[in-house]
């Protein structure tokens, strides 16, 4: 589980690695909201998560790419730590957080949330 979680970790970094600097660029140009751009980047920062997850993370437990139903767990799994980072987010900064450590408190909320998800219902054996 360790070598699982650690694998998890670093999938996730890089997620959100892609997902913070989208949101950057999208706010710095203007484009989007702060919150409007953090959940636009999320859901692109999904897409690698789930292929990524399904094809190094969990790929032991019987996890493939192209299994739908896993594929829809997952999907729930997003809309459900979507609806949590921009939770999180908008209670962060109206608490008067400054944008950047609000995301970090949303991202971590999200974390937990999925690796528990992941691990026990997402990518569970069939």
């Amino acid at each position: 589980m360790i070598a699982q979680l650690f694998s998890f970790l670093s999938v996730g970094a890089l997620a959100t690695l892609l997902q913070y600097s989208l949101t950057a660029g999208f706010v710095l140009a203007g484009w989007l909201t702060l919150v409007a751009a953090s959940t636009v980047s999320f859901l692109i920062g999904a897409v690698f998560n789930y292929w990524a997850n399904a094809r190094l993370t969990f790929a032991k437990q019987g996890s493939h790419v192209t299994n739908r139903s896993q594929q829809l767990r997952f999907a729930a799994m997003v809309a459900l730590g979507c609806a949590l980072n921009a939770g999180l987010l908008r209670a962060g900064v109206a608490l008067g957080l400054h944008p950047v450590p609000a995301q970090i408190c949303a991202t971590a909320g999200v974390l937990a949330s999925n690796f528990v998800l992941s691990r026990l219902w997402v990518f569970r054996k069939p």
